[in-house]
């Protein structure tokens, strides 16, 4: 890599921070109640041992590894007095911040598609890193706290070690063993990013055979155990959460209880809407490097077509596609330069730089459909009702896990949702519902006022009790 190729990269990696931190900054609540229970809140119970926790902590589904990570943040956090929805604020801006790591593995997954020697390598790596610097579907998921935030960084260093050992011939041992490595991290910490690792690794051992078997386990071997002995610490049995997590999920068939969505789910969103309106363009231009991307493609559509033969369909399930996407774009645009240029020759650069802008333009609109403040108002509710010296009890506008949980709350004092029982308890002086419900309006009729208003939802507080 030259110096100049190096400071571009340099502001690629910077543009991808300022898209970042815009995009936690208009973040709120959550795209989906797992990245609260199922990680941030059972790191609050390792720290305080209050928590509301789900029944996959009973079961033992879930592994304890990355909630113990942020146990830790949130024990630091809370020596500098940052509890509640600032600490979760701040866990959420590291996974954001986080996640540039990712943006040079875009550019040597770029530059390790080109042949040796091509002097165009360097400049295709900086457009694969641009796009996953700004492309709006890969930053609306980094501020999450989803298991797929990590995950999806694990797995761009994966592909790109494992695009490199295909291309080099003194390092690819060590490629492979790399890849390995970060590929069994992810797969450890959700296994069903193996479907994004079926292409890469069937095509590792067939080039280089028994020599790649014996790198990539080796690669794989330091992060799979460690999460297997964590389940042996935690669960008591080695691999417990995969197992357990596969029982569920594939042979009980228990995720279709969560829902259900039509065999043509990811093709009409994943493939079409986040696209926005320029979705039959944009894959256009995506086919037009495929030449050079077959490969990347093949990797994507294997997930792609497998996980819509599960019932149980959600749009996180796919979000390690955008980056193979936003590969398969840079090189389309790349070959669509190369066939304009006798025919526009100056004009060349800037109409692909419209097409490029348009399209991420259109993306955006696609991805401003998503969940940017779902849930928002009711984490500052608990946030605020937190604060308040007199709390004894919350009550909540809906069930326990559509807010964020005693993290957010930041206090020990329960939180139920909210029922005409428990609305006559005197324990619970505060509510947190929404805006003209009828439990809204039956509180205000017995007297409770309101002292805040977060979005749709109101904060009312029980009038004082009179003296017997």
């Amino acid at each position: 890599m030259s110096r100049d190729t190096s400071r571009v990269l340099l502001l690629i990696v910077l543009l991808g921070a300022v898209a970042r931190v815009a995009a936690w900054w208009f973040k709120g609540g959550f795209h989906y109640p797992d990245e609260i229970f199922q990680l941030v809140e059972p790191a609050h119970f390792l720290r305080t041992g209050v928590a509301w926790l789900p029944w996959e902590f009973s079961r033992g589904v879930r592994s304890w590894v990355l909630p113990g990570y942020y146990a830790g943040v949130l024990e630091c956090l809370s020596w500098g007095g940052i509890t509640g929805l600032s600490a979760y604020r701040f866990i959420t801006l590291q996974n954001a911040l986080f996640t540039l790591v990712m943006i040079p593995a875009g550019y040597r997954m770029g530059a390790a598609l080109c042949n040796r020697g091509d002097a165009g390598a360097e400049r295709a790596g900086l457009l694969v890193a641009f796009l996953f610097a700004a492309w709006p579907m890969i930053v609306y998921y980094t501020p999450h706290t989803l298991i797929g935030t990590p995950t999806m960084v694990l797995m761009c260093w994966g592909w790109a070690h494992w695009l490199e050992a295909r291309r080099s011939d003194a390092d690819a041992m060590r490629s492979v063993l790399w890849c390995g490595f970060f590929f069994g991290m992810a797969g450890a910490l959700r296994f069903t990013t193996g479907f994004h690792m079926l292409v890469p690794i069937a095509d590792l051992l067939i080039r280089f055979r028994a020599r790649g078997l014996v790198r990539l386990v080796a690669g794989a071997a330091v992060p799979t155990l460690i999460i297997g002995f964590v389940d042996w610490l935690t669960w008591g049995q080695w691999f417990h959460s995969t197992v357990e997590h596969l029982k569920y999920n594939f042979f009980e068939g228990g995720a279709s209880d969560h829902g259900t969505s039509p065999w043509y789910f990811y093709f009409t969103d994943t493939s079409s809407d986040r696209f926005g309106l320029l979705a039959p363009l944009a894959w256009l231009v995506a086919l037009a490097g495929i030449k050079r991307t077959w490969l990347i493609a093949l990797t994507l559509l294997v997930p792609t077509i497998t996980l819509s033969i599960i019932a149980h369909k959600e749009d996180r399930f796919l979000m390690y596609n955008w980056p193979l996407i936003a590969v398969m774009l840079a090189f389309g645009l790349l070959s669509l330069e190369r066939w304009l240029r006798p025919r526009l020759r100056a004009a060349t650069v800037p109409a692909v730089a419209v097409l490029a802008l348009a399209l991420i333009g259109s993306n955006l609109a696609g991805a401003s459909e998503m969940r940017w403040t779902w849930r928002r108002g009711i984490f500052r509710a608990q946030d605020f009702v937190g604060s308040q010296p007199d709390v004894t009890g919350l009550l909540l506008h809906d069930r326990m896990h559509m807010n964020g949980g005693y993290l957010v709350f930041g206090q020990t004092v329960p939180q139920r949702q909210h029922t005409r029982s428990l609305a006559a308890n005197p324990w619970f002086n505060y509510a947190a519902l929404e805006h003209g419900g009828a439990g809204t309006e039956r509180l205000r009729g017995q007297g409770w006022t309101e002292i805040a208003r977060f979005d749709e939802f109101v904060v009312l507080k029980r009038p004082p009790q009179a003296p017997r």
